[in-house]
């Protein structure tokens, strides 16, 4: 927390007031400028500004707000992210602790609690028909993870479960250890783990073992937004954490460029997705209504732009909604 009445914007210094100017010379109007001091103080004027100022800008002068532009609006979006974070990251976390369950108990089964560290208890395509390089690059991506492994054992040695099966029985079980991990871990162990293992865990999914391969990739880039405070709602994926084609974009008839869909592939609307095919129908439907709830929550508070043209800053196609009804 800043204790000082000033924040750093860009490369200048300047108080709250002339934040305050410095936007009324943009157009931004305000509806209690008390409030919004406060608000600027405490939550960053980089944050708030700088993060959801796009939809407002003037179309001809960027450097301009849109007519009848008020900081409240903006505001407004930044807090619906906020929300939007809070809401992924709930229904993230409840496939992220399912995951760990799964790849415990699968890979214990076949290898026993505590042979995790032994590289050839991974998918070294031994004995199949694979490139030397692609091989190699295997190699290289399990020994990084058993690596890694043992830095969170080192590093978690003042945790009382951690030190006292280290120091009873010389090994941590894999269903304690699995707890330690984080996401990204989980999701590279679940890659590099023998196909047989990650079929048994996909098929608890309901899904193909390289479909939840695709979509886990883009569900721990979105949970490191949301714990980081990251802005997400039209966040622009890096095109590897893409997924793979689904039933839904068929059965949503969304828009294709050269066989490409256009939206769910790379954006919060993949996500959206990801979590249909992974959630239990319950816990989907209770996403789904958090979030078309937190949706139309916004649109009243809003009076410069339409929700629609937050919807398209989401990828989100008109029709996102007859997701819930599907099967």
């Amino acid at each position: 927390m800043w204790t000082e009445d000033f924040l750093y914007i860009m490369k200048e210094f300047k108080t709250i007031e002339d934040q305050i100017d410095l936007l009324k010379n943009r157009n931004i109007s305000f509806k209690d400028e008390e409030l919004a001091k406060n608000i600027l103080l405490n939550s960053n004027y980089y944050n708030i500004v700088n993060g959801y100022k796009d939809l407002f800008l003037d179309d001809k002068n960027k450097t301009l707000y849109k007519c009848g532009t008020q900081f409240e609006e903006i505001y407004a979006l930044y807090d619906f992210d906020r929300q939007l974070r809070n809401i992924f990251l709930e229904f993230i976390l409840k496939i992220e602790n399912s995951l760990r369950s799964l790849i415990a108990y699968e890979f214990s089964k076949t290898y026993g609690n505590d042979n995790y560290l032994k590289l050839e208890n991974f998918e070294t395509f031994t004995g199949l028909t694979v490139k030397p390089e692609h091989k190699q690059k295997q190699l290289k991506f399990i020994q990084s993870l058993i690596g890694n492994i043992n830095k969170d054992i080192a590093n978690n040695m003042d945790k009382k479960y951690i030190s006292h099966y280290l120091t009873e029985f010389g090994f941590i079980p894999l269903w304690v250890l699995v707890n330690i991990l984080s996401f990204g871990e989980i999701c590279n162990f679940y890659r590099l783990m023998k196909q047989k293992q990650r079929i048994e865990i996909s098929k608890s999914f309901g899904i193909a073992e390289y479909d939840l391969t695709s979509l886990l990739n883009i569900l721990c880039k979105t949970r490191n937004l949301c714990a980081h405070d990251e802005r997400l709602f039209n966040y622009e994926f890096e095109t590897y954490t893409g997924i793979n084609d689904t039933k839904y974009h068929s059965m949503l008839n969304l828009q294709k460029n050269s066989n490409r869909y256009l939206v769910g592939k790379n954006d919060l609307f993949a996500v959206v997705i990801a979590l249909k095919l992974l959630l239990s129908s319950e816990e989907y439907d209770r996403f789904h209504h958090r979030l078309f709830s937190r949706i139309m929550s916004i649109q009243s508070k809003l009076s410069t732009i339409s929700l629609a043209e937050v919807l398209s800053a989401m990828n989100f196609p008109n029709n996102w909604h007859d997701l819930s009804k599907m099967s």
